[in-house]
């Protein structure tokens, strides 16, 4: 192969991740998409909450259910016989806290003025005036709806929750005084849709950005899960589908009366390494890079011969495929034998948290990130053998930069908190004895304008939700220890180690 063909490949690795990594900004949504079998089971009306980590595509899913046909596109093409009306249900925002359509619905510092009147256990009208509100803009111009509206909530209330839903000072008390009115109304409305055999499906997302403190968002969460617990079995044609990290639904804080019963109406998003790299190549197929197309179709059984016309090409799923590609694109080994590793598994071992899950975001990150850094250096790529296109010593120099990239995430958004904990443990080695790690956890480290923010009243409590997190793992002598998609990003050196998590 020629320099300038390896370098337009290594153009269409950088671009399979848009410029910030964030699924929500995507602009070629569908042809970046794949659907896993494992989302068939979002056409399941019984499902409505779905949990999966950062990065693990949350928000794509939201995106392309309330933007792109629903269902249509999420189902494989191997199930998609087994549902027979997927594209009937319409799927409506219920709640999202940044971009379009966000201005619908109260901003944090509203809810954080809510609640400072309010019990946190008492917000069981604040979720049913948001579902109201959604029901009434969608069918603010059908007589039988607008009827019912303004026979249980009243014609004041229900031009309010059409015109002024995200000010909740206007509608709150009016409805928590009402409860069985606007139970009534969602009822009735139900049933309408159901003679009309009308589906709507009304979908949440960005739930951790519903208010600033920590301890708070639980009251809304919780309130919400029991909602929809309660009124998905009641309803036949209005259902939810609530998107959720993973770290919060397992938080002690969560806990509510029928969260034993969750794990039947609930959806875990995770991806093994078959996955992960069907995805890599879904978005390097679908660059319009032809030499890319040719790359890859070298490869035997690696692409679906018939591309879609939304969804673009296919990958197949033969691991045997994924190897080839793997051995072709950085060689067997990412040394000169296996001691260094397998290069197909390199990559997902390393990216790995402690509890064993790995994110789409931090895999795609690995090989654009080194892809970039080819292409700084002409003289790398003129060093590549045959039809390589990657250095091994690009890759492990790339989940340096992930690393960094990942933790930066956690500290920019809801999780400011360990930037403090970061400063701690500059320069720090591990493994470390639980002792010593807990002395930086101590809640008295931070300023006491921050404390209200840890997730944490003791150094334990903030461990546990570290755990949670995979950031943090106990080794079988109780001594502590970060993977390193974390590790370099608290500035954390390796000393000694581990068998990494399955």
């Amino acid at each position: 192969m020629e320099i300038e063909e390896k370098c337009r490949i290594l153009e269409g690795i950088c671009g399979c991740v848009p410029e910030n990594g964030a699924g929500e900004d995507e602009e070629n949504l569908l042809p970046n998409f794949l659907p896993l079998r494992s989302y068939s089971k979002l056409a399941d009306p019984k499902i409505f909450l779905i949990t999966g980590g950062r990065g693990s595509g949350k928000t794509e899913l939201f995106r392309i259910l309330t933007s792109c046909g629903g269902l249509d596109y999420v189902i494989s093409e191997k199930d998609r016989k087994r549902y027979t009306r997927l594209q009937e249900s319409e799927f409506l925002t219920g709640f999202i806290a940044k971009g379009q359509g966000s201005k619908a619905f109260p901003i944090s510092n509203v809810c954080d003025e809510l609640l400072k009147k309010e019990n946190p256990e008492n917000l069981n009208s604040f979720w049913g005036g948001l579902a109201c509100a959604v029901l009434l803009k969608r069918f603010q111009h059908d007589q039988d709806i607008m009827g019912l509206a303004e026979q249980y909530l009243g014609v004041e209330s229900k031009n309010i929750l059409i015109e002024n839903s995200s000010e909740v000072s206007k509608w709150w008390k009016i409805l928590d005084a009402a409860k069985e009115k606007w139970e009534s109304f969602l009822d009735h409305t139900d049933t309408i849709l159901e003679k009309r055999d009308v589906h709507i499906c009304m979908v949440y997302d960005e739930l951790d950005h519903i208010c600033s403190n920590y301890e708070d968002l639980f009251g809304y969460i919780r309130s919400l899960l029991d909602f929809w617990y309660r009124h998905n079995s009641r309803f036949s044609n209005i259902k939810a589908k609530i998107f959720l990290r993973s770290d919060l639904y397992k938080a002690k804080a969560l806990q509510f009366v029928d969260a034993s019963k969750m794990g039947a109406y609930r959806l875990e998003l995770n991806w093994d390494v078959r996955s992960l790299y069907r995805l890599l190549v879904k978005r390097m197929i679908n660059t319009g890079i032809w030499e890319m197309e040719a790359y890859l179709k070298s490869v035997p059984d690696l692409i679906q011969p018939q591309k879609y016309d939304a969804l673009g090409y296919v990958p197949e799923d033969s691991e045997e495929a994924f190897r080839r590609l793997t051995e072709k694109m950085i060689g067997q080994y990412m040394g000169k034998n296996a001691k260094k590793g397998v290069s197909y598994a390199w990559v997902p071992n390393h990216i790995q948290d402690a509890n064993g899950e790995m994110a789409p975001r931090a895999f795609l990150k690995c090989f654009a990130f080194a892809a970039e850094e080819m292409l700084h250096s002409r003289g790398d790529v003129a060093a590549l053998e045959n039809e390589q296109v990657l250095l091994p010593t690009r890759l492990q120099g790339a989940v340096v930069k992930v690393s960094a990239d990942r933790v930066q995430e956690l500290t920019q958004e809801e999780y400011q908190w360990l930037q403090n904990l970061i400063g701690r443990l500059d320069k720090k080695a591990m493994l470390m004895q639980q002792e010593e790690f807990l002395g930086y956890l101590n809640p008295e480290n931070w300023p006491e304008t921050e404390r209200g923010r840890l997730p944490g009243k003791t150094a334990i409590e903030i461990m546990e939700v570290l755990m949670t997190l995979g950031i943090v793992m106990k080794t079988a002598d109780e001594r502590v220890n970060i993977p390193e998609i974390y590790l370099h990003g608290f500035g954390l050196k390796r000393k000694g180690g581990i068998k990494r998590p399955k």
